[in-house]
């Protein structure tokens, strides 16, 4: 489930071409994102619990390349890695010096991470609304099917993306604000394939 709640955040921004589509949006702002390949941003995590409780705080930085790849680099207070390169999606926790490697398609085929692939036909298997605006962001909310999915909320602050939010089955939920966007620089293939360090583990997740 962990692995899921951070692959769900990192997926939802490529969907918004399809979102803008469903909830009716205008025309411009879908194809300013049709038109995005890549994209770059500072984040700041906010993990609450079923209770609406606090949890914990994490900083880092966002990458995303349409079709299939993105990357989650987590710096503070846990540096943790995690990529997807388009086969395989990897994590790499550096406190225990261990790699996990999923195959790409078993890890996102059952999640709204599937959308990162850039099929918007999962879309199907969601209810798509748009929400409230509040304090200048229009909110978005995706209701899966399954409820052991979770729900995805996405707000945009005019055409720019700014939360990303997910809730899983138990309530508990996870905040992500995407600050500092880059849409226009292209993003190296290296981003998607970083270099592991000597003497780290790699292990093999098994094929669900």
């Amino acid at each position: 489930m962990r692995i899921r709640r951070w692959i769900a955040l990192a997926v939802v921004l490529p969907a918004v071409p399809a979102l803008a589509q469903e909830a009716g949006d205008d025309g411009a702002l879908k194809r300013f994102f049709q038109t995005t390949q890549h994209l770059q941003a500072d984040f700041t995590q906010l993990e609450y619990d079923g209770d609406g409780i606090f949890q914990k705080e994490s900083t880092g930085r966002l990458y995303l390349s349409r079709p299939g790849r993105f990357r989650l680099d987590y710096l503070e207070p846990d540096e943790l890695m995690i990529w997807a390169d388009g086969e395989n999606l990897s994590m790499f926790d550096k406190e225990l010096e261990q790699v996990t490697v999923y195959k790409q398609t078993e890890q996102l085929r059952e999640s709204a991470a599937a959308l990162l692939a850039g099929d918007a036909s999962v879309l199907e298997s969601y209810e798509v609304r748009e929400a409230e605006f509040d304090d200048g962001l229009q909110w978005f909310d995706l209701t899966g099917a399954d409820a052991e999915e979770g729900d995805l909320r996405l707000a945009l602050r005019g055409s720019v993306p700014a939360v990303l939010e997910f809730a899983d089955d138990l309530g508990s939920r996870v905040r992500m604000l995407l600050f500092r966007l880059d849409l226009d620089s292209e993003l190296d293939d290296d981003v998607f394939a970083p270099t592991i360090p000597p003497g780290v583990d790699i292990f093999e997740a098994a094929e669900s």
